[in-house]
């Protein structure tokens, strides 16, 4: 088997690894204050998908729960048993019942869980295809965002054919970052 025919894989792999233990690296002051900075640069929405982070990523509850407050309604994804994406919609209260795969296709804006993202829209995840299948079911219209670090906006990433491109970033520091000459500015400042 050739390099081409392995697809990005192995280069995906690397960049995974090297991402993660950045992610593991970072104080927990510093988490706190990207966390803080990434819930003042969501507005203007009615309907989200967002997702519930781990420990080392930028986005937080307190996204989600503030979202909440606007009235904003908001969809966190359930992981089903073979890796797709069911939907829920998340309040403080804790979830409620189960919307189906087809409930992105309902939502404005989703904000994505990435590792990294490249200026042409390539979204790193962490290797599963959930996000990549749940992406596919949105409208056309449908915002996508990848939330990440400030240092984790790269120019190039490997990219495999069945990647789902996003048209901006979520960052920190940054705020809307437009990927792949995407001005749709509505739902950050």
């Amino acid at each position: 088997m050739g390099p081409d025919e392995r697809g990005a894989a192995p280069d995906k792999a690397a960049l995974r690894t090297e991402l993660l233990a950045t992610r593991r690296a970072r104080s927990p002051e510093e988490l706190t204050r990207a966390r803080a900075a990434v819930r003042e640069h969501v507005v203007g929405v009615a309907r989200v998908a967002a997702y519930e982070p781990m420990r080392t990523e930028p986005g937080s509850s307190e996204l989600l729960a503030a979202l909440h407050a606007q009235g904003v309604t908001v969809l966190v994804p359930v992981t089903l048993p073979d890796s797709d994406l069911d939907w829920t919609e998340w309040s403080p209260a804790g979830p409620g019942a189960p919307l189906g795969v087809d409930a992105i296709g309902g939502v404005e804006l989703v904000i994505a869980p990435a590792l990294a993202v490249a200026r042409d829209g390539t979204r790193l995840g962490r290797g599963g295809a959930s996000y990549d299948r749940a992406l596919a079911r949105c409208a056309a219209d449908t915002v996508l965002a990848a939330l990440v670090f400030d240092d984790e906006v790269l120019d190039k990433l490997p990219r495999d054919d069945w990647d789902v491109p996003v048209q901006a970033a979520i960052t920190p520091g940054g705020g809307w970052l437009g990927l792949a000459g995407n001005t749709d500015m509505r739902f950050l400042r």
